[in-house]
């Protein structure tokens, strides 16, 4: 009896010990967490910060703020007083620069020399040191809050490294020779029509912005904090765009120089540079490279800096929240977001991509029986997710294995035409320009 009782108490005092251990445990990991949510509101709040007063230090100085987007990168000089768009879509540079009415006429050698040196200044980096030097990709907080606000100086780099992935390269300049020649084709735009060209863009560029943050907004696996993120930045870009028309006369009185300078290069070419890594998650993922290709190209064309307002970020536009957090969650077993530093890295923007679609094929699409039909679905799920691909399968309706049976008792043609006629039209939009650089590249590689 005496031995029975002993071992009741050691069993009690084992189980109140477990139960302290995993009290203790709990605590420790609801402190984490606490300090961890603390900690990403603080960046959050303090890029917000820096961000909102760059944007209208550039509106002060330009009438308006051209920023990045999913195909373009814009970066301004330390002083703002030159202003650089590569667009990646258009494969164009453009050169704008603020000059003082006592700086006289310049020759056009000179003027030559001060849109290449504009351009090196600007884009003879590396991607990953320019997100460090620009604001709107700075997303960790500065250490010394005087200089939170600006730019960091940049020194003026005298040629194009061989050795460097740059900018420059992405944009298919291998070195100073390529650069030389691309300016000397360099075209100067007239005030005025740059004024309305500034105007009409930044009107698109809004309204498109506008749209595919809506578009977002509409997914059902979306975090509801996220959502009213979003609804809060779609109010905030309609606000810009009614802003827009009455900077117009602000636009007409800035002494603005501005310099386009048409790239040429093929279609294939801006794709090549990354092929080998294409290649390499391809195999690891079990993907046709030319639907990674056909991705990328739709999603940023190439632009290795693109960025969103949904947000998404990089190659192939992670986003986060969703296709960031089915990965890791998924693939990598990590339960938390990628950050966007990561996704701007070109490799592991790829991989990212690359394992996320095949998440959609393996995962959330798995029991379509057709090939063809699961890959129009999986390239429309990619871009309004699982859940408003079956809804268009479901006259409105939830249910993924509903939408899977009726998909199954259907021809990949009629597929696509659900699609490209019953989901958003961004979407429809999107599984067209998809397919059709699928066929591109599978031509071409």
């Amino acid at each position: 009896m005496a031995l029975k009782r002993i071992l009741s108490l050691a069993l009690i005092i084992c189980a109140t010990s477990a139960s302290s251990t995993a009290y203790a445990v709990q605590n420790d990991f609801a402190d984490f967490k606490k300090k961890y949510q603390s900690k990403h509101k603080e960046y959050t709040d303090d890029y917000t910060q820096r961000y909102e007063v760059y944007k209208k230090e550039l509106i002060e100085k330009w009438g308006v703020a051209e920023l990045s987007s999913d195909t373009e990168y814009v970066t301004y000089s330390n002083d703002k007083s030159v202003k650089i768009i590569a667009n990646f879509e258009n494969d164009t540079i453009e050169v704008n620069i603020q000059r003082d009415d006592q700086q006289g006429q310049i020759t056009p050698e000179e003027e030559e020399v001060m849109v290449r040196d504009a351009i090196m200044e600007a884009l003879n980096v590396a991607p990953k040191t320019a997100a460090k030097q620009n604001v709107e990709f700075a997303f960790t907080p500065v250490k010394n809050p005087q200089t939170a606000l600006t730019l960091k100086p940049k020194k003026l780099a005298k040629k194009v490294s061989s050795k460097q992935d740059t900018l420059l390269k992405h944009l298919g300049i291998n070195d100073g020779k390529e650069l030389k020649a691309a300016v000397t084709m360099v075209e100067e735009v007239p005030a005025e029509k740059q004024q309305a060209i500034v105007v009409a863009r930044t009107e698109k560029r809004l309204s498109q912005q506008i749209t595919q943050v809506e578009h977002f907004v509409e997914r059902e696996e979306l975090p509801l904090k996220q959502k009213k993120r979003a609804q809060r930045k779609v109010a905030e870009l309609n606000s810009q765009l009614n802003e827009l028309n009455q900077r117009q006369d602000i636009l007409t009185k800035k002494n603005i120089k501005s310099y386009k300078i048409q790239l040429k290069r093929d279609r294939f070419n801006k794709a090549e540079k990354y092929l080998s890594q294409v290649a390499m998650q391809a195999n690891q993922w079990k993907v046709d490279q030319e639907v990674l290709l056909a991705i990328m190209e739709t999603e940023s064309h190439f632009n290795p800096m693109a960025k969103s307002h949904i947000p998404a970020y990089g190659l192939m536009q992670i986003v986060p929240s969703t296709a960031g957090a089915d990965v890791n969650k998924k693939i990598f077993s990590i339960n938390k977001n990628p950050t966007p530093e990561l996704l701007f890295n070109g490799t592991k923007n790829i991989e990212y991509g690359s394992a996320y679609f095949n998440i959609l094929l393996t995962r959330y699409l798995k029991e379509v029986e057709n090939p063809t039909s699961r890959m129009y679905c999986a390239i429309a799920a990619y871009n309004t997710g699982i859940g408003n691909l079956a809804r268009a399968f479901n006259n409105g309706e939830r249910g993924r294995m509903k939408a899977i049976n009726k998909i199954n008792k259907m021809t990949p043609e009629q597929v696509f035409e659900v699609i490209k006629t019953k989901t958003h039209t961004e979407t429809q939009r999107y599984l067209i320009k998809v397919v059709n650089s699928t066929n591109y590249f599978a031509e071409h590689i």
